[in-house]
């Protein structure tokens, strides 16, 4: 089973060119951008999960809050301080070394003060002696001395995560998910009508359960049971709130929407079927897919597209275009307004999760196995032995995980996974599903 969540956030905060994405880089290391290579699409973020000393946490640059072009110094820095202070659990304040504290800082220090949340404060570009010297001198009003770092060269970032392990707060793990129930994630960008739609679900005349609250910040789960079968809507408080700054910035809305995703089964991508396809909405498919998770997309506002005979047919064409990797993703056209086609999502995505339930025998394994390999033999690459495939077997559900046994597995990489990864969904009815094929040496047997 995934464990679920319940890590607290860190926001770096600070003026433009201070260096927030150089330190963000710094700190979370490679796992920036994330590939699916199924997709082809690189989903470049600006949150992901770091650790040090045994502490785990979200980091969120919040550089990347953009609100257009012409858009004043002052409304960028309120806007972003704004975000951040609605979303996270500690602020790591950044300021220039060089240029010392500004106007600019002592107004986002004046603005974070009030929240009385935790501030830690770092004075980034402190890549020599003096100028550490410097830094550490920079004592912003009603907060701590700044710690001297140096993102690019990573001078003093152990001093400054030590000073951020002592200030995070404690979490409980999120409980484990319960065997037998869906965990839905309602996601999408911005105003696509994710509260509206979620609110219909909870009123078509079902029984909902409770709305227990998570030690994730503000974050509510809902159950409730549909013809016997029980579900669980996550994170619905992130979806049902309106007006708040995380749904008016669509950056704080799709880092939301990665850590819903990251405790659901089934993922709901809201597009809203008036507009053109965002990129946003590209780009939180991905995330789901990305995380073998089984997607639905659900093309709202259904009711105020003007029909004609081809109007369908246009549509499934688009979204074939832009979300090429999701092939056999369900598709269900909706209206939360008039609820029509509401009732069938659920449903929906408890099939999608039966499916990635599923164990095929290995004997089944083995037999599909063989024909796909007689019939399409794996690359021998450099090597001038033969790549030989043994055997396979299924080693996980949620998300169908295969294991696949060779004496090469470096050949056995890239479009042969893929390849296999496809034959393995159609011969064994994944449809819908995300699976993962691994590749494995097999360990010769000891001689008798």
């Amino acid at each position: 089973m995934r464990s679920s969540d319940g890590l607290p956030t860190v926001a770096i905060v600070g003026r433009p060119n201070v260096g927030k994405s150089t330190l963000f880089n710094r700190i979370v290391g490679q796992r920036v951008a994330v590939v699916h290579d199924e997709a082809g699409v690189t989903r470049d973020r600006n949150y992901s999960r770091a650790d040090w000393s045994g502490r785990r946490f979200w980091l969120v640059d919040t550089g990347g809050v953009t609100l257009g072009d012409g858009t004043r110094m002052e409304l960028q820095i309120r806007e972003q301080v704004e975000a951040a202070i609605e979303e996270c659990d500690v602020v790591l304040l950044l300021l220039d070394a060089r240029v010392g504290l500004t106007a600019d800082d002592e107004e986002v220090v004046r603005r974070l003060v009030r929240t009385r949340k935790p501030i830690v404060v770092a004075a980034n570009k402190a890549d020599e002696e003096a100028s550490a010297l410097e830094a550490a001198g920079i004592v912003p009003p009603g907060l701590d001395a700044a710690i001297p770092i140096a993102a690019t060269g990573g001078r003093g970032i152990g001093d400054l995560l030590d000073a951020l392990i002592d200030v995070l707060p404690e979490r409980e793990a999120m409980p484990e998910p319960e065997e037998g129930v869906v965990y839905v994630a309602i996601v999408g960008r911005p105003n696509v009508g994710k509260s509206s739609l979620t609110n219909a679900i909870l009123g078509e005349n079902k029984m909902i359960v409770s709305e227990v609250a998570g030690t994730t910040r503000d974050s509510v789960d809902t159950p409730l049971e549909i013809d016997g079968r029980r579900y669980v809507l996550v994170d619905t408080a992130g979806i049902r709130k309106r007006g708040r700054v995380h749904e008016l910035v669509e950056y704080w809305s799709s880092l939301r929407s990665v850590r819903a995703i990251e405790r659901c089964d089934v993922a709901v991508v809201v597009l809203d079927a008036t507009e053109p396809v965002a990129d946003q909405d590209v780009k939180i498919a991905a995330e789901a897919a990305g995380r073998f998770r089984s997607v639905i997309l659900v093309a709202n506002k259904w009711d105020a597209v003007e029909k004609d005979p081809d109007v369908a047919r246009r549509y499934e064409e688009r979204l074939a275009f832009h979300f090429k990797f999701l092939p056999d993703a369900p598709l269900v056209y909706a209206s939360a307004l008039t609820k029509r086609r509401v009732d069938r999502i659920l449903p929906e995505a408890g099939r999608l999760a039966a499916i990635a339930n599923r164990r095929i025998p290995t004997s089944q394994v083995n037999e599909v196995l063989r024909r796909i390999v007689a019939e399409t033999p794996p690359p021998s690459g450099r090597s001038a032995r033969l790549t030989r495939v043994f055997y396979a077997t299924q080693v996980a559900i949620r998300p169908p995980t295969f294991a696949v046994f060779t004496n090469h597995p470096e050949n056995v990489e890239g479009h042969y996974v893929r390849f296999l990864r496809n034959r393995f969904k159609d011969e064994f009815g994944f449809a819908g599903a995300h699976l993962k094929v691994v590749v494995r040496k097999r360990e010769r047997e000891p001689a008798e």
